[in-house]
C-alpha cells in the first residue's frame, strides 16, 4: 500500500540515521520495527478517515523538518519566567533535549520517581505502548518510531506527592523547522496521588513540529490531576495523544488548554476498566488568526458503576477553525454508568468556524447519560446590561468572554494552579469585538 501523502521529510530515513535511545533493548527495537512497518504502509492520516475529515495534514507533510537540534541559549532565568508554577518538581526539555541543569529534581521524596524518558526505558517495557494502538489513524506509529525524550513519572503505593510535577517543554527557535517526538509515561500505583502538568511553550514565532504521546496507568484507588497547557508558536504544528487506563476506584482529572499552534490536534482517551473509577475530562481552546485546532476525546465505560464528566469550551475569533468530536461509549456490561458530556463554543467573528459533534454510543440499559453542544455569539442583553452600568463596549465584551471561558478553570480544585492558568488565559483572551 502506498502512503497517503508524499512526505517532504522522509521520517523512515530519519529513524535509520538518528541516534535513538534504547538501541540495546531487543523488545524496544521490535516495537520500533512494528511502528515503522505500520507508518510505511499507511503514512499520515488523510481526510478520508472519519476522525480526520476536518483536518488536513498536507502542510505538515510538505514541510522539510530537521530532527537534529543545535545549541540553544535558554538559561535558568528564562525557565523561571516560562514555568507555570514557582513551587514544583520540574523536568525541562529544550529543543527535544533533557536539560538536567535547568530541571528541579533534587531530593525527591521516597516513592516518587521522575526521570527523562531516555533514562527510564529499561523500566517501562510492561507499560510502553499498552495504552495506545499503532494502527489507529494518527501519528502514534510515527511517535513510537522516533520517540527520543519525554518524562517518566512513577508514584509508588500509598504515596501522595506533596507538590505538582511540571514537564516544561521549550522550543527556543534556535533550530529552524525542528521536529521533536516526545513520549511520556505516568504510572501511579495503588492508592497513589499526584498532580502532573505538561507545559509546551515556544520562545519565538518559529515553525516547529511537536509530536507527543502521553500514556497514563492508574492502579486501584489512584488519583491523578493531569493538566496540559500548549503555548507554542502560532506557526507551530502540535499533534498530541493522551491515553489512560484506569483500574477500580481510580480517578483521572484531565484538563487540556490549547492556545498556540498553526495546526494542533489533541486526542484524549480514557478506558474505565475497574468499577467505581471516574474520569473528569475538561478543556479550553482559544483560537484567533488562522489557527486550526482539532480535539477528539473518547471515554470507554467497560464495566459497571463507572462515571465520567466532560466539559470542553472554545472561544474563536478572526478566521480560525475549531473541531470538537467527543465520543462516550457505554459497553454492554457497563450497567449503572453515569456520564455527561458537553461542548460549548463562543464565536467572536463572522469568519471563524466550528465543527462540533458530541456522541454517545450506549449498549447498556441501566444508565444515566447526557450530552450536548452549543454554538453562539455574545449575549446582546448581557452586553446591554453592562453598557448601561457604565462599561465601555470593549471592556463589556471582554468581561463576557472571560466569564464564558473561565468556567472550565473554575472546575480546578487547586487554587494555585487555577490562578496560574487564569493569568495565562487572561493575557490570551481576545477583546471580544465582532468583525
Amino acid at each position: 500500500m502506498k502512503q497517503l501523502t508524499e512526505l517532504a521529510t522522509p521520517f523512515a530515513s530519519v529513524a535509520e540515521s538518528s541516534e535513538l535511545p534504547g538501541q540495546e533493548l531487543a523488545w524496544l527495537q521490535t516495537l520500533r520495527q512494528r511502528a515503522l512497518t505500520q507508518f510505511s504502509e499507511v503514512g499520515l492520516p488523510a481526510k478520508k478517515h472519519e476522525d480526520w475529515k476536518y483536518t488536513s495534514l498536507w502542510s505538515l507533510s510538505q514541510h522539510p523538518f530537521t530532527h537534529q537540534a543545535g545549541a540553544s541559549s535558554v538559561d535558568a532565568a528564562q525557565v523561571e519566567g516560562l514555568a507555570l508554577l514557582d513551587d514544583a518538581y520540574r523536568l525541562v526539555i529544550v529543543d527535544g533535549q533533557y536539560m538536567a541543569a535547568l530541571s528541579q529534581l533534587d531530593n525527591l521524596p521516597a516513592g516518587i520517581t521522575v526521570l527523562p524518558f531516555s533514562a527510564s526505558l529499561a523500566s517501562v517495557e510492561q507499560q510502553l505502548g499498552q495504552q495506545v494502538a499503532l494502527d489507529k489513524a494518527g501519528l502514534t506509529a510515527l511517535n513510537t518510531l522516533l520517540m527520543k525524550e519525554g518524562v517518566m513519572v512513577h508514584i509508588a503505593v500509598d504515596t501522595v506527592v506533596d507538590k505538582p510535577i511540571e514537564l516544561l517543554v521549550i522550543n527556543s527557535g534556535s533550530t529552524p523547522d525542528l521536529a521533536t517526538h516526545l513520549r511520556n509515561m505516568i504510572v501511579l500505583d495503588t492508592n497513589a496521588k499526584a498532580t502532573v502538568i505538561e507545559h509546551y511553550v515556544g520562545v519565538t514565532d518559529s515553525v516547529n513540529f511537536t509530536n507527543v504521546v502521553s500514556e497514563v496507568v492508574l492502579a486501584d484507588q489512584a488519583e491523578l490531576f493531569h493538566y496540559k497547557l500548549q503555548q507554542e508558536s502560532h506557526q507551530a504544528f502540535h499533534i498530541a495523544t493522551i491515553a489512560a487506563k484506569q483500574a477500580a476506584g481510580s480517578q483521572w482529572h484531565t484538563q487540556n488548554i490549547t492556545l498556540g499552534g498553526k495546526l494542533s490536534r489533541n486526542d484524549v482517551h480514557s478506558r474505565l476498566e475497574g468499577e467505581q473509577s471516574h474520569t473528569t475530562m475538561d478543556g479550553l481552546y482559544l483560537l484567533n488568526d488562522e489557527q486550526h485546532a482539532d480535539t477528539h476525546t473518547r471515554i470507554d465505560h467497560l464495566v459497571p458503576n463507572t462515571t465520567s464528566n466532560e466539559l470542553y469550551k472554545g472561544v474563536l475569533n478572526d478566521e480560525c477553525h475549531g473541531v470538537f468530536n467527543g465520543k462516550v461509549i457505554v459497553h454492554k456490561d457497563a450497567q449503572k454508568t453515569d456520564s455527561n458530556q458537553y461542548n460549548h463554543n463562543l464565536l467572536l467573528s463572522r469568519d471563524c468556524e466550528i465543527d462540533t459533534k458530541p456522541e454517545m454510543e450506549i449498549y447498556a440499559d441501566d444508565v444515566k447519560c447526557g450530552h450536548g453542544s452549543t454554538v453562539g455569539q455574545l449575549d446582546m442583553d448581557q452586553l446591554f446590561f453592562l453598557r448601561a452600568r457604565g462599561l465601555d463596549e470593549v471592556t463589556a465584551r471582554s468581561l463576557l468572554t472571560h466569564a464564558f471561558a473561565v468556567e472550565v478553570l473554575d472546575r480546578i480544585p487547586s487554587e494555585t494552579i487555577r490562578q496560574a492558568l487564569s493569568a495565562v488565559i487572561e493575557q490570551r483572551l481576545p477583546r471580544g469585538i465582532n468583525n
